[in-house]
């Protein structure tokens, strides 16, 4: 079975993003814009972790930053008492 690309997505672009996105297309070797963009959003999809969401990233990143505080603080305390 073929698969056939039966939508479309538009959406408008300052004239500065669609030279910078054309000359994009020659660097990358890609045919089109249309092209171009499957490919950025398939990569965006293929580099979340675990299907993550950006939400569920920025979450984690945050639980990740205090968690790492409160170690840097433990780390703190402990060179403070050995002084």
């Amino acid at each position: 079975m073929i698969d056939r690309r039966s939508k479309m997505v538009s959406f408008r672009l300052s004239w500065d993003e669609y030279q910078a996105y054309r000359e994009a297309c020659a660097t990358a070797g890609v045919r089109s814009l249309s092209e171009l963009a499957r490919a950025a959003m398939q990569h965006l999809i293929a580099s979340r972790p675990n299907g993550m969401s950006l939400d569920d990233q920025v979450r984690e990143l945050r639980r990740q930053v205090s968690q790492l505080s409160r170690e840097v603080e433990h780390i703190a305390r402990r060179v403070d008492q050995q002084k």
